[in-house]
């Protein structure tokens, strides 16, 4: 999305701070290079938000050929240095002022998508007697929300992706009344296939598991490793996959099979209890999302506690879920569901999406139900499917 700086300001304001104060260096912050657009930039640059006021830039004489533009200067002040110590002054006079900045910090650090600011720069703002504020809120405003045409692609890419699991159990009950057996690499690249025929793309390609592999939550077969799949096998998909378009979203989901007309106990026991894993969180979020706000870490306490209460809360391996938004990857910029790999302080916000994700990695097999979220006119919405029973692929 293209980040008007009155948008961002009104962020500022509703986080009660004076302003935004961004450093970077060669162009790595985001926010950053989406206000100021592509350019040369070689030292050290400071961005500055008011809450008020026009915002401005403390950057190196030798930079500033680069950023006196008509965009640039119509949008910011600039406020140039040549040494150290004129930085420092700078900073001093322009941000000591304030009694409250935002910057891309974390609590403890936990977050890398947020920590993006040295600690020399945040604690030099600190010793000007202002008080350091996580962006968080404001950084994902601006990075995970996105727009009802990439709504819309979200949900193509879902319907796709569940017609295709289907073709995959399918694929796999065909191959073994024909052959007797297949493998995970075939049905790996049978999906792959799939999503290109259907216009769509990813990352890296799904991953197919049987019962012992499925142990490890992030097993991919691979040309050196893979395993036969045979009729008895317990087998988990998890494919991911957007629409080959610049506001494609990923559709990011994991169902359950086993190659038999119907389920032993054993798997379907515990595929019941990641079920109701996923269903808690559901439960809670639809309830609460309409009533408060909500943090991430809070969607993965309900979760773990159901598996935890089940007795096999050391085997759920990672967190509940992650953000999913415009992005390369289906991990986003957004909140996570997430008080286990981190405490996740972020707002689960309106227009953005998340998915649902709780998994029992036992080492005799493993299990994992996942789902896509997403939060439109105040309400959770379900968008990428609810698995009820593992699949009975010979009977599918």
């Amino acid at each position: 999305m293209k980040m008007k700086i009155e948008e961002i300001q009104k962020y500022v304001a509703m986080e009660q701070a004076d302003a935004w104060v961004m450093v970077d260096y060669e162009c790595k912050n985001p926010v950053m290079n989406e206000l100021l657009g592509p350019k040369m930039l070689t030292r050290k640059i400071v961005m500055v938000i008011p809450a008020k006021k026009k915002p401005f830039l403390i950057a190196h004489t030798i930079d500033t050929v680069f950023l006196k533009d008509e965009a640039t200067k119509s949008r910011f002040d600039l406020l140039p240095y040549k040494t150290w110590q004129e930085l420092l002054e700078i900073e001093k006079t322009a941000i000591g002022c304030y009694q409250t900045v935002l910057m891309d910090i974390s609590e403890n650090g936990l977050l890398p998508r947020v920590s993006l600011a040295d600690w020399g720069s945040v604690e030099y703002i600190r010793s000007l007697g202002v008080q350091v504020k996580p962006s968080a809120d404001v950084m994902q405003r601006l990075t995970a929300v996105y727009s009802e045409r990439a709504y819309q692609l979200q949900l193509k890419a879902n319907r796709l992706t569940l017609q295709i699991k289907d073709e995959a159990f399918r694929k796999i009950r065909e191959e073994i009344e024909k052959n007797g057996e297949t493998d995970e690499l075939f049905i790996q690249r049978f999906i792959s296939d799939r999503f290109h025929q259907e216009g769509m793309v990813y990352d890296d390609p799904p991953i197919v598991a049987i019962g012992p592999n499925a142990s490890d939550p992030h097993y991919g077969p691979s040309e050196e490793k893979h395993s036969k799949i045979h009729k008895g096998d317990l087998v988990l998909i998890d494919m991911w996959a957007k629409m080959d378009d610049p506001e494609g979203v990923y559709a990011d989901i994991t169902w359950m099979g086993y190659v038999g007309e119907t389920v032993p106990e054993v798997y379907e026991k515990r595929f019941e209890i990641v079920k109701a894993a996923r269903d808690a969180v559901i439960e809670f979020l639809g309830h609460e999302i309409p009533k408060r706000p909500v943090h991430g870490y809070e969607a993965d306490d309900v979760a773990r506690s159901v598996i935890e209460k089940a007795g096999y809360g050391e085997y759920f391996l990672h967190r509940v879920g992650h953000n999913i938004a415009v992005d390369v990857s289906p991990h986003g910029p957004g909140a996570n569901c997430d008080n286990y790999e981190s405490h996740d302080f972020r707002l689960l916000l309106e227009g953005t999406s998340f998915s649902d994700e709780p998994g029992i990695y036992a080492p005799d097999f493993g299990v994992r139900s996942e789902t896509d979220l997403h939060i439109r006119n105040g309400q959770l919405e379900v968008v990428g499917g609810l698995q009820d029973k593992t699949i009975p692929i010979l009977a599918f």
